[in-house]
């Protein structure tokens, strides 16, 4: 179903010779623990008896959150979602791909050659109605988006079936065009067999997995999106329009630069960061008429005890066709008091009239964005689009940072990565997590680096792994947080095209750091914690420390001179994986190592030293 795109942009099998940056299509980090909750609330439904819905059918997601109305169609398979459409009829479309319900690539799908991949079914629906009274299903579609373009081998179809019947092919269209705008279709209902009570229709892809050269690459690909499913009787093949003024987008960040930071800092810098208005995007369907629309904005304090704000005056006409992106200024403080963290709901309406025939729309009519305050910062929104990393021969040892510039001085605790899931976890290979100072507006010195770590599909709702620093890191300035990769595969970050961050991204392939090519935020944010008294607390660790280790090049045994006492010490293997591990550091016996390239760090409470590359030769 829907939960994580990717695909490749770069096919031709030299490229990985020489690659360096790439971006890959991606999808929702959002399912894989979802499903969870989601499942367990709705397995019953399955045995339940459903009986059969009355005419008009219809639906246009607005009213669905992930997976699609369970009162409507019979499956979940369809991802509900308002992230990889380009200019929607309205808010939320369904979309159906490679990735199931759960979140992984199926495993079915072929690489040269297409298969069904997924299916939005309906219930049954009483069409018991004469052929007089013209009946047409009318949908909307779009191939690809901001998602994976479907090949020409690809194709999405619509299916029909009688109660007593087999499903019938009646509608299809192949992919292989990129397409940002959607098409309607109408398609008439006029068999006999299909007018009864029972009637039932679904839609269906074909999908292929890509023939991708590097397998840390392999997600999701074929993107259908669809949109405003209507049913009924007493309509034509010109019944083509909606009549409907709808939210196309939804609100983004208040904060400057950030799409969120940790509460105990923006308290202190508030008003140097907040944004003091709001953008959101409506459009009409009408085909004639002029609409006033009556706007309104409420903020809500979710965890703290302040008033609601309320904008409800602002109207304004929308003529037919048209779509208005809005500017409004806002001029709300967040302030509660709650401690640790904040969480506001911005909500927006638009207010038309509500007759029989609009009544069905209601549910596009209004957006909800919750702006955060946790103990993180965050470029971006939580959605991955695409995916990004370094890859190709030659890439191993290569570093991905993220600048960061703190509101305050503050202690990193540790960090937050969003990893793209890919076809039988390719992309699980270790990688040193690292920090680095600034040197003129570029990472510099390294003053942390955690090695041993992977990449991993966390069991939270936002998808998102943490990773502790295992000691406390002061931080009063710029600095720089990733990774150095152990491989020449892609490690497959998470990549937010909604928020531009490109300018704080920096890679390193051959020793000298480059700025980063794309428009996009990577799905990094770093844990900062409690700020103790910062004059007391600043002496606490020392970064970056020095040590020597002789010989090396080393055969039978290893030592090491080290300015600070060492509790131990640890040996990694040139992918990351820990071979070794020594308390007492004196004379070290590694005999029973391999000849190869090892790394070596100290073991300290009170210092975090570096990490030094080792030689064994036999």
């Amino acid at each position: 179903m829907k939960k994580i795109l990717i695909t490749i942009i770069f096919l031709l099998p030299f490229f990985l010779l020489y690659a360096q940056e790439v971006l890959i299509d991606v999808g929702n980090p959002f399912l894989k623990e979802y499903s969870k909750q989601y499942f367990s609330q709705i397995s019953v439904k399955e045995t339940q008896e459903v009986d059969t819905l009355e005419l008009p059918f219809f639906d246009d997601f607005a009213a669905s959150f992930a997976y699609p109305d369970e009162t409507k169609w019979m499956d979940q398979y369809a991802y509900i979602h308002n992230d990889y459409a380009i200019d929607p009829i309205s808010i939320n479309v369904a979309t159906l791909d490679a990735i199931d319900e759960f979140g992984a690539v199926y495993t079915h799908l072929p690489s040269m050659s297409s298969d069904v991949a997924e299916y939005l079914t309906s219930f049954p629906i009483n069409l018991n109605v004469d052929v007089a009274d013209s009946v047409y299903l009318s949908f909307y579609y779009q191939a690809g988006g901001n998602g994976n373009v479907p090949e020409d081998r690809d194709s999405l179809v619509l299916q029909f079936k009688a109660p007593e019947g087999d499903w019938t092919s009646v509608w299809n269209v192949e992919g292989g065009e990129v397409m940002d705008t959607f098409q309607i279709v109408m398609v008439p209902i006029t068999e006999e067999e299909y007018l009864v009570k029972g009637f039932q229709f679904r839609f269906m892809n074909y999908a292929s997995i890509g023939t991708n050269y590097e397998p840390s690459w392999v997600s999701n690909t074929d993107v259908w999106h669809i949109d405003y499913v209507k049913l009924d009787t007493a309509r034509t093949m010109n019944d083509t329009l909606a009549e409907d003024v709808a939210f196309i987008s939804n609100f983004g960040s208040k904060l400057q630069g950030f799409e969120s930071v940790p509460w105990n800092h923006f308290k202190v810098y508030a008003e140097d960061i907040v944004v003091d208005s709001l953008t959101f995007s409506y459009k009409s369907t009408y085909g004639e008429d002029t609409k006033n629309i009556n706007r309104q904005v409420e903020i809500i304090d979710q965890y703290g005890t302040e008033p609601t704000y309320s904008m409800l005056d602002d109207s304004e006409n929308i003529l037919p066709m048209e779509t208005i992106n809005y500017t409004r200024y806002i001029p709300y403080e967040f302030n509660s008091d709650s401690e640790d963290s904040a969480k506001f709901l911005i909500k927006g309406y638009i207010k038309t009239d509500l007759t029989d025939e609009t009544y069905p729309y209601r549910w596009n009519d209004t957006i909800r964005y919750y702006q955060e305050f946790y103990n993180y910062y965050a470029y971006d929104d939580g959605t991955a689009e695409k995916g990004y990393g370094i890859s190709g021969q030659g890439t191993a040892y290569s570093s991905l940072a993220v600048q960061f510039t703190p509101l305050k001085a503050d202690t990193i605790k540790g960090v937050y990565i969003y990893f793209n899931q890919v076809l039988n976890e390719e992309n699980r290979n270790y990688f040193f997590l690292t920090i680095w100072d600034d040197d003129n507006g570029e990472p510099g010195d390294t003053i942390f680096q955690k090695i041993g770590a992977k990449p991993y599909y966390a069991d939270e709702v936002n998808q998102y792994l943490y990773y502790s620093l295992d000691t406390s890191i002061y931080i009063d300035t710029t600095f720089y947080i990733g990774w150095v990769k152990t491989t020449d595969d892609m490690l497959n970050c998470g990549y937010d095209m909604n928020n531009d961050s490109g300018s704080h991204i920096f890679y390193n392939v051959g020793g000298t750091w480059e700025p980063h090519s794309y428009n996009g935020s990577m799905m990094v944010r770093p844990v900062f914690g409690f700020v103790y008294d910062e004059a007391a607390f600043k002496p606490q660790v020392v970064t970056n420390m020095d040590f020597d280790i002789y010989p090396n090049p080393a055969n039978d045994y290893l030592n090491i001179s080290a300015e600070e006492f060492v509790l131990g010490l640890s040996i990694y293997d040139a992918t990351g994986r820990l071979v070794k591990h020594f308390d007492e550091t004196s004379r070290m016996f590694i005999g029973d190592l391999n000849s190869g390239t090892y790394f070596v760090r100290p073991d300290s409470e009170f210092a975090v030293y570096k990490t030094k590359k080792l030689l064994i030769i036999r």
